[in-house]
């Protein structure tokens, strides 16, 4: 099987591209992204290769030079972000290659997914999100799903919790653009059967997760779920849907503050007979930021809490997955609980394991049992609580 992750030197193509070159049904894994970034790549394919890499440089905006970098390869993994993703997929169509994503939010999900009938009728299969969240949420949200034959809600949370000590004033946990777009744009919830607009990072509610994440305060964020979820369960009745996300306490007012100043906006301005957007400015900034060091001490709770019927019994269900760092490989939680998915996923992809063909998000086409399987062997175990009455 041969793999390419676009977008190899980001920070969660890290836990991608070690789940790929560890797994013995990967004969090769093709590491491609920019030329500024050649010798991460380098690094990378010296440090954790397993003998399985290759490095090619890409222009995503160049659609020969993609056609190129994707020919050959049974799977694409794109770490490059969302902004790209219709032109990774039309590439990988294009040359017969099965895609995977960490996520379109809400608007470029419902573009992708009108690809749907045109990779069915090629025999593609796209997993539309396949990261912590989305993809871990959305399986476990089959999971509750499967559990009820009507539905009144299903909710997720993704709860993230870092105890490491910085003298920086601002870690940032992840993609800084993807933060920045989540705490600016508004965001959807699925309210009494339909799609309301809410305010960006709105709907406070507090969530007592297991420790070690604990007790913290989520907010509803633009998020790809939120578009998915209610159309994969409508035959069920689904009334209420919603993604929430909590945030490491120290950081979500600071980026909040950055956010509310302007920081978040796409529009240029002139700085200096120079056009850049604040957005822009910032994001290129925080790749100056100094790295962590020393031991992570990140953890991640993902949850989903469902309600409905079960052969005409109220029934509520909660699913959770518990995320930590990665000891062996000294990975943070952040790129461990999204890169690993996404190589799970393209080895279901490539292995044939997939429910395709077709453009879908994972509650469609991921099967849970065995998804879970391979979670669990990279230490991500899930759980699952039924209550009903019995009297």
């Amino acid at each position: 099987m041969k793999v390419v992750i676009l977008g190899a030197a980001g920070i969660q193509a890290q836990g991608t591209m070690r789940d790929l070159c560890t797994s013995p049904e990967v004969t090769e894994v093709v590491l491609a992204d920019q030329e500024k970034f050649k010798p991460v790549l380098e690094k990378r394919s010296r440090d954790w290769g397993e003998n399985k890499t290759s490095i090619k440089t890409v222009d995503a905006t160049d659609a020969a030079a993609l056609r190129a970098v994707i020919r050959g390869c049974d799977v694409c993994s794109n770490s490059i972000g969302h902004f790209f993703t219709l032109q990774i997929m039309a590439a990988c169509y294009d040359e017969g290659c099965h895609y995977t994503d960490m996520g379109g939010l809400f608007h470029f999900y419902r573009k992708q997914v009108l690809e749907h009938d045109k990779w069915k009728a090629k025999g593609l299969t796209a997993v539309l999100g396949m990261g912590s969240a989305p993809g871990i949420t959305n399986v476990l949200a089959r999971v509750a799903a499967d559990q009820l034959d009507t539905i009144e809600y299903l909710y997720l949370r993704d709860g993230i919790a870092n105890y490491a000590k910085s003298d920086f004033p601002l870690t940032v946990p992840y993609n800084t653009g993807t933060l920045l777009q989540e705490f600016n744009d508004p965001c959807y919830i699925f309210e009494d059967g339909d799609w309301k607009e809410k305010p960006a990072f709105s709907q406070p509610e507090v969530i007592d997760f297991p420790d070690p994440v604990g007790t913290m305060t989520c907010f509803a964020t633009i998020h790809s779920e939120e578009a998915s979820v209610p159309e994969s369960f409508k035959s069920k009745g689904i009334r209420h849907m919603s993604f929430k996300l909590g945030l490491p306490g120290d950081f979500e007012p600071k980026l909040r503050f950055l956010a509310g100043i302007g920081f978040g906006k796409t529009e240029p301005i002139n700085v200096k007979g120079l056009e850049i957007s604040p957005k822009d400015f910032f994001v290129a900034l925080a790749e100056t930021f100094p790295k962590p060091t020393g031991k992570p001490q990140d953890y991640k709770c993902l949850r989903v809490d469902g309600k409905g019927l079960k052969d005409g019994v109220t029934t509520i269900i909660q699913t959770d997955v518990m995320c930590s760092p990665c000891e062996e490989w000294n990975m943070k939680t952040g790129p461990y609980s999204v890169g690993v998915p996404v190589g799970i996923t393209c080895r279901m992809l490539g292995k044939g394991e997939i429910n395709g063909p077709g453009c879908m998000p994972a509650e469609r086409c991921v099967p849970t049992d065995l998804f879970l399987k391979y979670l669990a062997e990279r230490n991500m175990h899930s759980t699952i609580t039924i209550t009903k009455p019995i009297a």
